[in-house]
C-alpha cells in the first residue's frame, strides 16, 4: 500500500512539474533606451541637449551590450524559467506582430536616421512601453490578446541614469533593467527591477556631465555587466514566483 501511494504521489509530482513546464510565454518586446536619465543631477535645459545630441553619435554605439544582454537573457536566464520561451520567429514575424503600432509611436521610433532616434532592438522587435493604465488599448493587453496561444507576455527594458559620486562634481552611469510579465488575462505575473552602477565617473563641468560618446561608453558597458550579473542571481527566484499566476 506505502508503494502504491508513494507511486501516486510522484506522479502527481511529474504532472504538475509537466504542467509548469508547458507553459509558454511570449517575450513581445526587448528594448534598450539611449537616453540617460539626469533626475539625481537636476538637469538643465542645456543637458536635455546634450543628452539628445549623444543619442544621435553614432560614436554612443550600445547595440554590442544590448546583444549581449539579448543573448544572455534568452540563452542562459530562460533556463531559470518554470516556463519556456515562444520561439523567436514565432513573436517578430507574425503578422498582427509586425503590423502593430505602440500606443506611445515607440515603433516609429525604429527609424534609424530619425531625430533624437532613442530606442535600440533585436532585430523584428518593437520597444513597446507598457501603459499605466488598463484597458484593451493598452500595449500589455495588445499583446496579451494577439498572444492568445501563450500563457502570457514579457516585455524587457533596459535604460540608463546619471547618479552623483561621492566625489565632488563627478557623476557614474547606473544600468536598469525592467521584466514585466503578465499573464493571459493580462493581471501582471511579475515585476523584476535591478540595478547595476558603473566603477568609474566622469567630471561634471557647468552643472552637465562631460558627454564624449568615448567617456561614457564605457560606464554604460561597465553598468550593464554589473546589472547583468546580479540580475542572474535574482531571476530564478522571482521567475518561480510567477508561474504560479500563469
Amino acid at each position: 500500500m506505502k508503494k502504491i501511494i508513494m507511486l501516486a504521489f510522484t506522479a502527481s509530482l511529474l504532472l504538475n512539474s509537466t504542467a509548469i513546464a508547458q507553459k509558454k510565454v511570449a517575450l513581445t518586446s526587448f528594448w534598450v533606451s539611449k537616453h540617460i536619465g539626469f533626475e539625481d543631477l537636476d538637469g538643465s535645459v542645456g543637458m536635455i541637449a546634450a543628452i539628445a545630441s549623444l543619442s544621435e553619435d553614432p560614436n554612443f554605439n550600445l547595440q554590442p551590450v544590448l546583444d549581449n544582454f539579448y543573448k544572455t537573457f534568452t540563452e542562459e536566464y530562460s533556463k531559470s524559467f518554470p516556463f519556456e520561451l515562444i520561439p523567436e520567429d514565432d513573436v517578430i514575424k507574425r503578422p498582427e506582430y509586425i503590423a502593430y503600432e505602440g500606443r506611445f509611436n515607440e515603433d516609429k521610433d525604429a527609424d534609424r536616421s530619425k531625430l533624437f532616434q532613442r530606442y535600440l532592438t533585436p532585430e523584428g522587435y518593437k520597444p513597446l512601453v507598457e501603459s499605466l493604465f488598463k484597458g484593451e488599448k493598452s500595449n500589455q493587453m495588445q499583446m496579451v490578446n494577439m498572444f492568445s496561444d501563450a500563457d502570457g507576455v514579457m516585455f524587457v527594458s533596459m535604460g540608463y541614469d546619471f547618479v552623483k559620486k561621492p566625489i565632488p562634481f563627478t557623476a557614474g552611469v547606473r544600468a536598469f533593467v525592467r521584466i514585466k510579465l503578465w499573464n493571459s488575462e493580462g493581471k501582471r505575473a511579475f515585476t523584476l527591477n535591478e540595478y547595476g552602477t558603473s566603477k568609474k565617473n566622469v567630471a561634471i563641468v557647468g552643472g552637465i556631465p562631460i558627454m564624449k560618446p568615448e567617456k561614457l561608453l564605457p560606464l554604460c558597458e561597465s553598468a550593464s555587466e554589473k546589472l547583468v550579473a546580479d540580475l542572474a542571481k535574482r531571476i530564478n527566484k522571482v521567475a518561480k514566483k510567477a508561474a504560479k499566476k500563469l
